[in-house]
């Protein structure tokens, strides 16, 4: 994951990614995508549909990535298990 992470931090073709039905399993994972998300300038879409797992944290992390990232447009999340807390981040 620190991988991608890091590519999507420097990448700016890519588009679009997929990441359904991922289980990114610990917030760590979370914390590294979502600084990859708010430098990343070129990913108009992202694909997180049935992603378990997240933890509160990692969600808080994602939240704050979106409020800095000026190019993403579209976000699934659609069957994420966000709970309750992570909703509200």
């Amino acid at each position: 994951w620190k991988a991608l992470a890091e590519s999507l931090k420097l990448d700016r073709v890519l588009k679009s990614l997929d990441l359904s039905c991922c289980n990114f399993g610990y917030e760590g994972v979370w914390k590294i995508l979502a600084a990859s998300l708010a430098t990343n300038g070129a990913l108009t879409s992202i694909n997180f549909s049935d992603c378990r797992e997240a933890c509160v944290e990692g969600w808080k992390a994602l939240a704050e990535s979106l409020k800095v990232n000026c190019a993403l447009t579209s976000m699934n999340l659609s069957g994420a298990e966000a709970g309750d807390e992570g909703c509200k981040a």
